[in-house]
């Protein structure tokens, strides 16, 4: 996948084409912090009112960033991590995860010092085949940096494009079907992360992704990336979501080349799709398509299924004598030196 910087001048084109924006999420699939005007979009955005979330892997929040992520009124910073082991950090992302717990602490100091609600910090968390297990330490961590902005979690993604490009190594470690419905009943059923989830929502602080994903429902045949969200790449090419990384076969349009009304029309024709009861080709491999399109029974089936593998005797004993998290490395091919 090609990955480059968004020109500022592109930037200001899509939010002049787009004065109705609500809300941004400044991400893709590099680091946001290593833009050159990251900080000149989020003034751009918030002098508009339009509130800004950020996703960033934390190695880059040094003081000076954290004091001006906090001045600016960020709504939530969610760091991407897999573990909090620093051996397996390591092999998986190639960085230190004291670095990342540094950033943290500095940005939890910085709201403390400037009496700041915002940003609310969070975790958001990539569930790999070998670290299924490392949750409670991700929570331990959370919670020992005074964190506050939840703790999300979502499969190693199956969408045609992610998958292709994967090395064997992390391909190896896409979930199979089972433990995908595993995982989702296990969020659903964790005692501890439902404590994490009320004490954020009593913050009123809500992100990107809280607000868009607000009033989804499974088996709605609806998803609301298709009647409120789009998502533009560096090139300024607008797909109908952030997972949808094959621009050639799936763009609605490109900003500043086609109308917003026409880039609209062919979301919209996405929608309908679905609520025919099909799911549209660019959404292939989507978990919330595939829960959008789950009729009663299938959703009966799905949280049955995965409440009686979650205490099925094997589960159960495994849980009653917990091993050491097991990660076979490394997952991602080793760099040129």
């Amino acid at each position: 996948m090609d990955q480059a910087d968004l020109p500022f001048e592109r930037f200001e084109s899509l939010l002049a084409a787009h004065p109705s924006v609500e809300h941004v999420e400044l991400q893709g699939e590099g680091e946001s912090l290593l833009h050159p005007r990251f900080f000149d979009m989020v003034k751009a955005l918030r002098e508009r009112n339009i509130k800004v979330s950020i996703i960033t892997n934390g190695s880059l929040i040094s003081e000076a960033h954290a004091a001006q992520l906090v001045a600016l009124g960020i709504e939530k910073v969610s760091v991407s991590m897999e573990s909090a082991e620093s051996e397996t950090f390591r092999q998986i992302r190639g960085g230190k995860l004291e670095k990342v717990i540094a950033g943290l602490s500095a940005l939890v100091s910085e709201k403390k010092k400037q009496q700041s609600l915002r940003p609310i910090i969070g975790l958001s968390i990539t569930v790999l085949r070998d670290t299924q297990d490392h949750l409670p330490g991700i929570i331990a961590l959370y919670k020992k940096l005074g964190l506050d902005g939840g703790v999300t979690l979502q499969p190693l993604s199956t969408m045609p494009l992610y998958e292709k490009n994967y090395p064997d190594g992390l391909r190896r470690q896409v979930l199979s079907d089972h433990e995908v419905d595993d995982l989702w009943v296990r969020v659903r059923m964790h005692k501890e992360l439902r404590q994490i989830q009320k004490q954020k929502d009593k913050l009123r602080v809500d992100s990107f992704y809280d607000e868009l994903l607000s009033g989804f429902q499974p088996g709605s045949r609806r998803c609301p990336w298709l009647e409120q969200g789009l998502y533009v790449n560096h090139q300024g090419t607008a797909t109908a979501c952030c997972m949808i990384k094959d621009t050639e076969r799936f763009r609605l349009g490109v900003i500043g080349q086609d109308s917003p009304q026409q880039i609209q029309a062919e979301r919209a024709a996405l929608a309908a799709e679905l609520k025919k009861g099909v799911l549209p080709a660019p959404c292939t491999g989507c978990e919330l398509g595939r829960f959008a399109l789950m009729n009663r029974w299938q959703l009966f089936a799905f949280a049955m299924g995965g409440v009686l593998r979650r205490y099925s005797p094997r589960a159960v004993w495994r849980r009653l004598r917990p091993q050491k998290p097991k990660v076979r490395l490394p997952l991602l091919p080793p760099t040129a030196s």
